[in-house]
């Protein structure tokens, strides 16, 4: 899975996830958000800036995650503009810096676009490996939404799932929703 994802070329890249974005933006569940928290892209995975400068545009509220100082947890940071000052954190990940930033409460959240390595079509998800968007999914609000985006070659049949591992209610690939 990774070294699939790992041939992808720039082109591919932008060409597949314009898809994913346009699948997004079609599902009326994720339409009706305002408070939005999405991951900031990192190297092949799906690119997510143009989804957030879309929500932007939208005037909705837009937040991504930055590793606390204990390396253990996230938090969510607020942003209006992709233009801010980013820096790159111990795994080469972009994160909101600087004394503008501002944390806010998972209870805002009523929508969370995700990054995974595979999902299945239940929505189960393997993550990084380190739990982040897993304990994350937990404080937020019932309401939420939880939204895995990914290429339709990292969907599978179905995922082992340990304890703490939490689905996703909806993934969406360039090929369309999958679930939901």
């Amino acid at each position: 899975m990774t070294q699939r994802r790992n041939d992808l070329n720039a082109k591919e890249i932008i060409e597949l996830s314009r898809k994913i974005e346009k699948n997004l933006f079609s599902c009326e569940d994720f339409l009706c958000r305002q408070h939005i928290l999405y991951y900031l892209s990192f190297g092949k995975e799906v690119s997510t800036d143009a989804m957030i400068v879309r929500s932007l545009l939208l005037h909705k509220k837009v937040y991504v995650p930055r590793i606390k100082k204990n390396g253990k947890e996230i938090e969510i940071c607020e942003i209006k503009s992709l233009e801010r000052d980013f820096e790159l954190n111990n795994f080469g990940i972009r994160e909101p810096s600087g004394a503008y930033i501002q944390v806010v409460s998972p209870n805002k959240i009523d929508a969370v676009v995700t990054p995974g390595l595979a999902f299945d079509c239940s929505g189960g998800r393997i993550g990084s490996g380190r739990g982040y968007f897993d304990r994350l999914f937990e404080e937020l609000p019932e309401n939420s939404l939880s939204i895995g985006i990914a290429y339709s070659f990292q969907i599978l049949g179905s995922l082992h799932q340990d304890s703490w591992d939490k689905k996703v209610q909806k993934v969406i690939t360039e090929e369309g929703l999958l679930k939901g």
